[in-house]
């Protein structure tokens, strides 16, 4: 806790410090106002004085407008906003309560009325109005923040309702133990599995047809992106701090940069003249929930797992405060949100006996698993001996006898060093000594977040200056190795952001906006666990037969992890008003360092074949991260370096009152990869010779792409006839995507500084192997508890050759990239028309597009090329990957008003790529990576047919009534998204591998051959029933048989589809009223009911899934159900 209190101080005592040097003012937001002031006859009028105040903050802006009627404010806060008007000769126009979405310029085109000016003519809008886009083409929508308070979110997730814009896809869905299911086969860490308290929420949704990496996200107007993870957020706001989120899933302002796909912006809430506050309680138990209806498959195709029910019990809680420090000029909010779970899993599982682990240390004393065995916290936390008989061993009395406390399998035989065959599952035969139990363990996962957001904003005549922050802390614990003790891990990340804005007004048309950022994503795993005994290295036994042990802390490059990322960035625009045009210069400068040590590498795994072997010391293989010069296990310190810069003019004119155009120019610039110390090497060979490679050593990874010129183009029309009724708008653009961090992670582990190691095999001379695999297998125990007190193993200082770079008398894999690695650069253009309806509603009908070109896959070089014999696999990054979308959107909006909200969006689309997902990690592999055009399909998100429908209800019982009977029975609301999208693509494969060329073999591959004959059915029964739509087997189908190249496309089969119905149900009571809270106090509670009526849903079919192996027994069905109904109780006092 000392930690977060430490950042705390240091932003706010920052924020303090900047504010008592500045002595400057209120904001940090890009919306604006804007319009042209007319007489009846439609004669512009220059001149007219219009005014601006904020309701919430009483702030007053003036400007004049130009000789062609056009005023601007730019600068806005999303809120609601006064506009008068004033010019001689005409009565002065007040309009009340105009509503300013965030980061969106709202038009508002007024008429004044011949008179004198002392009248006073007054508009009331009252409430949000329905109006028309009349001032950019984006496709976007603003969730406000009644929506955030009101519709349902799986944890309080605010960006759970980015699937709410046109243009995006996102299903919501939730796995069947609550947690959030991706895009199919894409990796990384995955949407919110905890609340807003998740490390980097990579929440799963493609916008305008691109890929999951290239979504950003911004708070307070800049950048919160995890710098490994593209797509991810490293900060989560909490519901009380969000007072807005834009989504835009096509811009054609040159503002935007960075990423292509959808921009994610979200502003805090802020102070105002009220003070305003909330106390919030939420409660998660899983007797609340309902089973799924199906719990999926299993080994055996007639015979199905049980339903089950997401099981997560957790509490929220959650507080904010705001007001004034000094009304009209001095404000701050402050929002906390905590999390508290704890659960235990119950796992039924064969262990060693204790009586075996007496039999090691005393027979085999002094070895190396004789002394693990008698450390600290060696023992399973094992609830009890569960009743157990020797089918496991096919019921056979001569190699398995039920004895008290277990089964008897066999003896220690041999002696240290010495290795039992596989074939030997008895060892020195049976002695009555029970060597394995049953038994039922507990695995307790504790979950506690801790979220801190603050925000002071000051005003002082033309200056507005703003800070804030948010920190979010998590302090988990859990056990991966079996309960054991010894293998409780703490993970304790701390992520944190800060925000100061300086915006000036230079002149009536002359506006300077600064905005200075920090984001930090950190955690250490060794210095959060000081009990931890890393000095044991993590021990996995095979056999016999499904017998499975686990032993030490879970092993990994980022277990334990040392992660520290850091941004800093600058940006400043100058908005000038000249005439009818804004015209808006930028530039935006932002520092990147991936400080991660993957130390885990160090510390080795050994893999044992069966329990006589691990007595024995003589295990099968070893994987150890070492440094090839010296034999010590490697220094995975490293200090990588980024910088992206931006450079934008924006030219927003308004040619005539009807008609809109939006120019702009923006040049993107991303530096290579570098490393503080120069420990980055790269694979380097002429084109088309990998077997002439060699590691080079350089200053940086690749060189450097500095073409990254950005046009855009835009219009709103509204033809005069139709003026207040319709527009038309479009747009073309070009963007650039960063290349995520993660693709480069791996090649910290090239020559000469690393070498990742996997030897393999230890045995028996019977066995035709070699002890300790020729003596390289060092079996050994750190000299302390450190990570790095292992000591050298003089097998792997095998030194670097100087010809090639490798490392002697090793085949290490290599990651790398090719010298020349642009951007993936994206063409996106849509075209939409937006009719004003009675009632409120607004009806849209549009085209939108986009074309991706270079974009990355990883593959391995030893496909494509004769191979090099001193490497092994060779990991490249490729740009040659293009996708294509197009889609038909339609959409209908009611504003809110008489109590109902509707938005409903429906989306047409196809997609088509031959990759979709850059990864790294297995699922992202092709099946046929050598030919790119036989990988050309539909992409794996792809969805033809999507619809989303979200509302809010205040249901008309007694409502607004405020005696008893209106407290005690109205104040009702239903709230609720319907979700409605047909099925993912899929590629049926065989479980075999194709050996290209050069002899390198790949798998699994795709059949050579469909007969035809599928059904085609999209039922959820098609997918549960034994062979789903190839009833009979997948060979009756497929030739599953012949190993060629692919005979059938990718993508070429369509998964279920999905559909659900997310409901809040709210009671809302007016309080008495109590000093210091106002007339506004309510207590709310509030139901969430997710997947409210118990939809069948199934998990969508993945790369590795069975259901997509035609030469598997489970071929053609789902793999799970997803979760059934969970509910959700929160109550919510506010005033």
């Amino acid at each position: 806790m000392h930690r977060i209190g430490a950042v705390v101080v240091r932003f706010v005592g920052g924020g303090i410090l900047l504010l008592g040097l500045a002595l400057v003012g209120l904001a940090q937001f890009r919306a604006g106002v804007q319009g042209v002031v007319t007489d009846p006859t439609g004669a512009v009028i220059a001149g007219a004085t219009v005014t601006l105040t904020n309701h919430e903050t009483g702030k007053t802006q003036q400007v004049i407008t130009s000789a062609e009627g056009f005023y601007r404010f730019s600068g806005l806060a999303p809120g609601a906003y006064r506009v008068t008007v004033e010019y001689a000769g005409f009565k002065k126009k007040v309009v009340e309560r105009v509503i300013v979405r965030a980061e969106e310029v709202q038009g508002l085109d007024l008429t004044l009325e011949p008179g004198e000016i002392t009248e006073t003519l007054t508009v009331q809008v009252g409430g949000e109005v329905a109006t028309l886009q009349t001032e950019n083409p984006d496709v976007t929508r603003a969730v406000t923040t009644r929506e955030v308070l009101r519709l349902p979110q799986f944890g309080r997730d605010p960006y759970e309702l980015i699937r709410l814009t046109p243009g995006v896809l996102g299903l919501g869905a939730r796995g069947s133990r609550g947690e959030s299911v991706g895009l199919p086969n894409t990796t990384g860490p995955g949407g919110s599995n905890v609340s807003i308290f998740q490390v980097e929420n990579q929440v799963p949704i493609s916008a305008n047809g691109q890929r999951l990496s290239a979504n950003n996200y911004m708070i307070d107007g800049v950048s919160v992106n995890s710098l490994g993870w593209a797509g991810a957020a490293v900060v989560t706001p909490n519901q009380e701090s969000v007072k807005e989120i834009r989504v835009l899933s096509s811009t054609y302002s040159a503002e935007y940069g960075r990423n292509t796909g959808a921009q994610i912006q979200v502003v805090s809430q802020n102070g105002t003249n009220e003070f305003h506050g909330s106390a919030v309680l939420k409660y998660n138990d899983p007797d609340l929930n309902a089973f799924n209806r199906w719990g999926g498959i299993t080994g055996d195709p007639n015979r199905d797992a049980p339903p089950v029910r997401v099981e997560q019990l957790f509490r929220q809680f959650a507080g904010s405060l705001g007001g004034p420090i000094v009304k009209n000029r001095l404000f701050f909010f402050f929002s906390y949100e905590g999390l508290r779970s704890n659960n235990t899993d119950f796992v039924s599982t064969w262990i060693e006996t204790p009586e075996f682990r007496q039999l090691v240390r005393q027979q085999r004393a002094g070895g190396v698993t004789a002394r693990i065995f008698e450390a600290e916290g060696i023992a399973p936390r094992a609830l009890t001996v569960l009743p157990a008989d020797c089918s496991l061993f096919l019921n056979d009395p001569r190699r398995c006898q039920a004895v008290a406390g277990g089964l008897d399998i066999g003896s220690l035989t041999g002696g240290l060093g010495r290795y039992v065959p596989l074939s030997n599952t008895l060892g020195g035969g049976l002695d009555g000594i029970p060597d394995i139990q049953f038994v039922r363990i507990a695995l307790p996962q504790l979950v506690r977040g801790d979220q801190f957001n603050a925000r002071v904003d000051l005003a002082r005549g033309n200056d507005q200056f703003a800070v804030s922050m948010y920190v979010t802390r998590r302090n988990d614990f859990k056990n991966v190795a079996q309960g054991r003790p010894i293998g409780d891990l703490r993970t304790r990340p701390l992520n944190s952001a800060g925000t100061v804005t300086w915006i000036r007004t230079l002149a009536p048309t002359l506006l300077n906006e600064l905005r200075a950022n920090a984001t930090r994503f950190s955690f250490n795993e060794v210095r959060d666990n000081p009990d931890a005994n890393w000095g044991i290295p993590r021990i996995e036994v095979e056999g016999p037969s499904a017998l499975r042990l686990e032993i030490g802390v879970l092993r990994a490059e980022t277990t334990p992890g040392i992660f520290a990322q850091n941004t800093y960035e600058v940006r400043d625009t100058l908005t000038w008003v000249r005439g009818n045009k804004t015209l808006k210069f930028g530039v935006e400068i932002r520092r990147e360092q991936d400080n991660n040590n993957l130390a885990g590498g160090a510390r080795p795994l050994y893999v044992f074949r069966g329990l006589y072997n691990l007595a024995n010391d003589a295990p099968y293989l070893e994987a150890i991260n070492a440094d090839p010069r010296t034999g010590l296990p490697a220094d995975a310190q490293r200090y990588f370096r980024y910088a992206n810069y931006g450079l934008f003019v924006q030219n927003d004119w308004k040619v005539r009152p009807h008609l809109t155009l939006n120019l702009g120019l923006r040049y993107e610039y991303f530096t290579p990869l570098r490393e503080k110390r120069g420990r980055v090497s790269n694979l380097v060979f002429p084109p088309g010779r990998l077997n002439e490679s060699r590691i080079v050593v350089s200053d940086q990874l690749f060189e450097p792409d500095r073409n990254n010129f950005a046009p855009r183009l835009g219009f709103a029309w509204s033809p005069k006839a139709w003026r207040d009724k319709l527009v038309v708008r479009g747009g073309f653009g070009i963007g650039y995507n960063r290349i995520p961090g993660v693709l480069y992670g791996n090649t910290r582990g090239n020559p000469p500084f690393f070498a990742r190691h996997f030897i393999c095999c230890g045995g028996s001379a019977s066995e035709g192997l070699f002890p300790f695999a020729g003596g390289r297998i060092l079996y050994t125990l750190g000299t302390s508890r450190a990570l790095t007190s292992y000591p050298v193993n003089p097998a792997l200082a095998q030194g670097i050759d100087p010809a090639t770079g490798g490392v002697r008398g090793s085949q290490v894999e290599i990651y790398g990239t090719e010298r020349k690695l642009p951007n993936a650069y994206v063409y996106q253009w849509s075209l939409e028309t937006e009719y004003q309806l009675p009632w409120d509603f607004i009806a849209s009908l549009g085209y939108q597009a986009s074309s991706s070109h270079k974009l990355i896959r990883i593959i391995n070089q030893n496909l494509l090329y004769p191979r090099n014999p001193f490497f092994g696999p060779v990991f490249f990054l490729l740009p040659d990957v293009n996708a294509n979308y197009h889609a038909l959107l339609a959409r209908l909006t009611h504003a809110f008003s008489h109590g109902f909200r509707l938005e409903a969006t429906y989306r047409w689309s196809k997609s088509i790529d031959t990759l979709s997902y850059e990864g790294p990690g297995a699922p992202t592999n092709q099946t046929y990576p050598s030919d790119l055009r036989s990988e050309r399909g539909p992409s794996d998100y792809d969805v033809r047919h999507h619809t989303v429908i979200s509302w809010l209800w205040d249901v008309p019982i007694l409502h607004n009534r405020t005696d008893w009977w209106g407290k005690a029975f109205g104040g009702w609301q239903l709230n609720g998204i319907w979700t409605i999208s047909t099925g993912f693509p899929y590629t049926v494969k065989i479980g075999q591998s194709l050996r290209f060329a050069n002899g390198e073999p790949w798998g699994p591959i795709r059949p050579t051959r469909y007969f035809g004959g599928a059904l085609t059915e999209r039922s959820d029964r098609a997918f549960i029933r034994p062979g789903g739509n190839f009833p009979g087997g997948g060979a009756r189908y497929f030739d599953t048989t012949t190993i060629g190249p692919p005979g059938i496309g990718r993508n070429a089969f369509r998964g279920p589809g999905y559909r659900s119905v997310d409901l809040s149900l709210v009671k809302q009571t007016a309080l008495p009223r109590v000093p210091g809270l106002g007339e506004a106090a309510r207590l709310e509670i509030r139901f969430n009911f997710l997947n409210a009526f118990n939809e069948l849903n199934l998990q969508p079919l993945g790369f590795f899934d069975e259901g997509v192996f035609a030469d598997r027994p489970n071929f053609g069905r789902a793999t799970r159900g997803l979760a059934g109904r969970v509910v959700e109780f929160q109550a919510r006092f506010s005033f």
